[in-house]
């Protein structure tokens, strides 16, 4: 849909992949899983060890030659960014430590430029650097333990076998150092320390996952200030973009309004002595627009503080607003599953982005289908709400004064730290999306 002028705007400067989590109290540091884990890592390890230092070291030589320097640079970001991803999903799966993500921060910029500043906002961040830590060194313990245990192992294999054969020839070729039964205990020595760093050696695996896999406490309090500093930003916008609105529609609806019937009830009052019929129909036609002007005021109100909400909660409001865009020409479906009532912050915020996305889809859109869809993730303790509607598309969020729709919302929301996206390409649809923390 086309919501008057406005457009999508950047996301935040600092996000969170993944709420910080505490470590659950299971963890699985021993175990099949555990040591299947360490033994996969040492036999990919073998190959792949080489290739983002590969990648590293042509970077680093390619620097004369921009492109070259370029190309390994871009790939080793996404390498490294990727690495970062399996880890902590393998950490998760084998150890069950629940670790939480670092914050990332997330450019403000828009198209090429952007994705160059995030390139760089990755490269030099903490996070990006742990990741790589955490990778080679994992990498270069398990390569350690396993490879000491198969050499264990082949000693315990090789060693009686060659002190029996050595034993039955009459050339000992200098080995009679090494009986048959000593050679037999040292193979035993050696499956039962085999068997131990099989056993005991993934511990320290977790022990590295915990170590640099975790956000650092300095970077979650930075990332803590900066989303309270958006939060602020977005609740004083917010409130000077709703006191425009409120004064706007004062201006252009109920004071006309007002001074209509103002006049109409002042000629009424001329007319009282001289012309009675009509002084009624002046009286009568000043009913009316005083019954308009409360209509009107109300729907001012309305965009303050509905009634509805406070008295019936999100889901009795919603179906207000939904009511209002079938009546406007807009057959709307509402789909709402929320298991109790919500901060009354959150219900309004949810209720005023649903309710601007459907007056901007009446009005700008041209659509025949929207679906209002509201779901509350009890794990994550986060409302989604999303706004569909089936029009035009090429929906923005501008910095323009006349373009406040979205952009209102989008301030709204950061106040109460959720996340507003809008996608709207240019043929539609268009989806408006909000999530809000509930905690």
């Amino acid at each position: 849909m086309v919501l008057g002028t406005v457009s999508v705007t950047d996301p935040p400067t600092e996000a969170a992949a993944t709420p910080v989590r505490s470590a659950p109290p299971h963890r699985r540091p021993f175990g099949l899983v555990p040591t299947a884990s360490m033994i996969t890592g040492a036999a990919i390890a073998t190959v792949w060890f080489w290739v983002p230092l590969t990648l590293f070291v042509v970077g680093i030589s390619s620097i004369p030659s921009v492109i070259g320097f370029a190309f390994a640079s871009v790939v080793f970001v996404y390498l490294v960014r990727g690495v970062d991803w399996l880890e902590r999903l393998r950490s998760e799966a084998v150890f069950g430590m629940g670790i939480g993500v670092p914050p990332r921060r997330l450019s403000h910029y828009t198209g090429f430029q952007r994705w160059l500043h995030q390139l760089w906002l990755d490269v030099s961040s903490v996070r990006f650097w742990k990741a790589l830590a955490h990778h080679y060194l994992r990498m270069v313990y398990d390569l350690l333990a396993v490879g000491i245990t198969f050499a264990l192992l082949a000693f315990a294999v090789l060693g009686p076998a060659a002190a029996m054969a050595i034993d039955q020839s009459d050339d000992d070729a200098g080995l009679s150092f090494l009986p048959v039964p000593v050679a037999w205990l040292l193979a035993l020595v050696a499956v039962a320390a085999a068997a131990a760093i099989l056993i005991v050696a993934p511990v320290l695996d977790a022990a590295i996952d915990r170590w640099l896999l975790p956000p650092s406490s300095t970077a979650a309090l930075q990332h803590q200030v900066s989303a309270l500093a958006d939060a602020r930003e977005g609740a004083v916008s917010s409130a000077q973009t709703e006191r425009h609105r409120v004064e706007r529609d004062l201006h252009d609806s109920v004071q006309p309004r007002l001074v209509s019937l103002a006049m109409t009830i002042g000629l009424a009052q001329t007319k009282l002595d001289t012309d009675l019929p009509a002084a009624k129909t002046l009286i009568a036609e000043a009913h009316e627009d005083a019954k308009s002007a409360l209509v009107e005021l109300r729907n001012v109100v309305r965009g303050i503080a509905p009634t509805i909400l406070s008295d019936r909660g999100l889901d009795a409001a919603l179906s207000s607003v939904v009511q209002r865009s079938q009546h406007m020409g807009v057959p709307t479906t509402l789909d709402v599953q929320l298991p109790r009532r919500l901060p009354d912050e959150v219900e309004a915020c949810a209720y005023f982005v649903v309710a601007e996305a459907l007056t901007n889809v009446v009005k700008h859109s041209g659509a025949t289908q929207a679906i209002v869809t509201v779901r509350y993730d009890d794990a994550s303790d986060q409302l989604s709400v999303s706004v569909f509607d089936n029009g035009a598309g090429g929906a923005r969020i501008t910095s323009d004064d006349e373009a406040t729709g979205l952009r209102g919302l989008e301030d709204r929301v950061r106040a109460a730290r959720g996340t507003f996206t809008v996608s709207s390409p240019l043929s539609g649809p268009t989806v408006v999306t909000a999530v809000l923390p509930c905690a």
